[in-house]
């Protein structure tokens, strides 16, 4: 009978231990992707520790933190240039999904273009302000 759970824990671990590993690994190609920005690259980020302007939601309430995508209108070597998703949300979990999901149904808002420094792009990461990025593919 004490087989049973030792065997469930062990698989437990196994299974943690695989999570970790993806976890790790999603974060490398992450900050390979920040070591060569490219026009088009979408960050789920923090948007309020980036943007000048404040967040609301429908009820014009402020959002902080806000949470939502950054796009790269911009790059070079010494940095980018991005612009803001017009939405935000309270929820991290947000942004990670519109990243997931259609991105033709995202607006940015272009007026506010903020540059970025690449060592401040990478330091954001690793401070977790920008936690996903994506790199579109050409259809």
């Amino acid at each position: 009978m004490t087989r049973r759970p030792i065997r469930l824990l062990s698989a437990l671990f196994v299974v943690s231990g695989v999570l970790l590993l993806a976890a790790c690994q999603r974060g490398d190609a992450d900050k390979a992707l920040l070591e060569s920005p490219a026009v088009g690259d979408l960050y789920a980020a923090q948007l309020s520790e980036f943007s000048d302007y404040p967040f609301t939601d429908e009820d014009q309430k402020p959002i902080d933190p806000a949470y939502g995508l950054l796009k790269v209108v911009s790059a070079d070597t010494a940095g980018v240039v991005v612009i803001t998703e017009n939405a935000a949300s309270a929820e991290k979990s947000v942004a990670r999904r519109d990243l997931r999901g259609d991105l033709s149904t995202i607006v940015f808002d272009e007026s506010e273009q903020i540059q970025i420094a690449k060592t401040d792009l990478i330091q954001a990461h690793a401070d977790g302000l920008i936690y996903v990025v994506k790199r579109p593919t050409a259809d």
